[in-house]
């Protein structure tokens, strides 16, 4: 006989008045630096230069921190894909691989920048995109890797695969801050790397992104992408506008406030060392699952040596007799008063992903249509309908608060199905 579930009017495994970290959590100098941009008379990168902006000290910071040699901010991590995209230079409609597993910014941008997103199934096991999936796929003109909840795609075999096909590897690394593939950060791997910095984010300022590239001719032109045509001067003069019109191409407005990026310098500066404690409590669940039948974390390459856990999914292999995820995730929400969710359906199901809605999309989506007619996404399917995911602050508690995970998943993998 098992213990009655929480839904059930069990007793939860974690009782009440033990609270989860919150989140998010701010630097101890975020409110400093907020003070320092209300009082500079400096908010945005369009006001007239008096010091150095924040947006250009997070701008090095990040690159240092990534290893790369270029660092665009932006307003949302939507906007550093767009302008990744449109500084290809690739022909209107030309299409775009996208994982089917992902949020629907990955694929929206694509349309954004005049593309057309081409679904493509993941590795059920990582979630990722692999070789085989990038081969299929002989007219892709560019492949956007994204390193999925906790787990890295492998970037290297995926450049490889996209080099026979003369495309070039985007990451979208917006889960994916601090990670590394044998040594080298998510973001630095492909030809550019797209960061998001929303609020759920584990760098964070509310809303914000970036792009990382070595590619200079490509930094600059994706400088007048995000800032109408325009770049930073080499010298700011004092009280002129530190951007003067180049117009190598076209841009629009994606600039990061001055308020956003100050917080990011911040939130940057404790990074690692949260990093250090939602790993290792991590590693201590995975110990604790290995011997619960039924339920176990994604697997990754032993080639990412550091972890970043944006949302941890617990895949259900397999799911109680009649019951779905959402049944998981609503009992394991009851067991832990800890908010456990679905993954999203895939994209290919997504009604957030309907470009037939926007008129001036038209060609677009009609191609869209054409080129997804038959497709399937077993791989896809499968997490969306197996996993539970849990946001990463939970990882920044105690291994006792792994302990409650550990016996919350157990019990709800051994409920017997049904009505019970």
């Amino acid at each position: 006989m098992t213990t009655a579930l929480a839904i059930h009017s069990g007793a939860p495994v974690r009782g009440p008045g033990r609270p989860w970290p919150a989140w998010p959590t701010a630097a101890p100098g975020a409110g400093a630096a907020l003070d320092a941009v209300l009082h500079s008379a400096n908010w945005a990168i369009t006001s007239p230069y008096r010091d150095r902006l924040y947006e250009r000290r997070f701008a090095q910071a990040f690159a240092d921190y990534t290893g790369t040699a270029h660092c665009v901010p932006t307003d949302h991590g939507s906007s550093a894909l767009v302008i990744a995209l449109e500084s290809l230079g690739l022909r209107y409609g030309d299409p775009v691989l996208v994982p089917a597993l992902t949020w629907t910014a990955t694929a929206t941008a694509v349309f954004r920048a005049g593309l057309v997103p081409v679904l493509v199934d993941v590795d059920p096991a990582t979630g990722c995109l692999d070789a085989a999936a990038v081969a299929a796929e002989p007219e892709a003109a560019a492949v956007i890797a994204v390193h999925w909840a906790c787990t890295m795609a492998d970037v290297p075999v995926l450049n490889a695969a996209a080099t026979t096909l003369g495309a070039k590897v985007i990451e979208d690394a917006a889960q994916a801050h601090g990670a590394r593939w044998r040594g080298r950060a998510a973001g630095s791997l492909g030809w550019a790397g797209c960061f998001s910095m929303q609020h759920s984010k584990v760098l964070t300022s509310g809303e914000g992104g970036a792009v990382v590239t070595d590619d200079g001719a490509a930094a600059g032109l994706m400088e007048e992408l995000r800032a109408d045509s325009r770049r930073y001067r080499d010298e700011p003069v004092r009280g002129e506008l530190p951007l003067y019109e180049t117009a190598e191409t076209m841009g629009a407005n994606y600039c990061l406030s001055e308020f956003a990026a100050a917080l990011l310098c911040e939130q940057l500066s404790i990074l690692d060392d949260q990093h250090e404690v939602r790993n290792a409590n991590f590693l201590a669940l995975e110990r604790m699952l290995a011997d619960v039948p039924g339920v176990r974390l994604p697997r990754r390459s032993p080639a990412q040596d550091r972890l970043s856990l944006y949302e941890v999914p617990l895949v259900f292999d397999p799911l109680p007799p009649g019951r779905t995820n959402a049944w998981a995730a609503e009992a394991m929400t009851a067991e832990l008063g800890l908010r456990a969710y679905p993954p999203r359906v895939p994209l290919s199901r997504s009604p957030l992903l309907a470009p037939w809605r926007k008129s001036t999309l038209a060609p677009l989506a009609e191609r869209f249509r054409a080129l997804h007619a038959d497709r399937r996404y077993p791989g896809a399917e499968y997490l969306a309908g197996h996993a539970v995911l849990l946001h990463h602050s939970a990882f920044l508690g105690t291994e006792e608060d792994m302990a409650d995970i550990a016996a919350a998943a157990a019990k709800v993998a051994r409920h017997p199905g049904g009505d019970a």
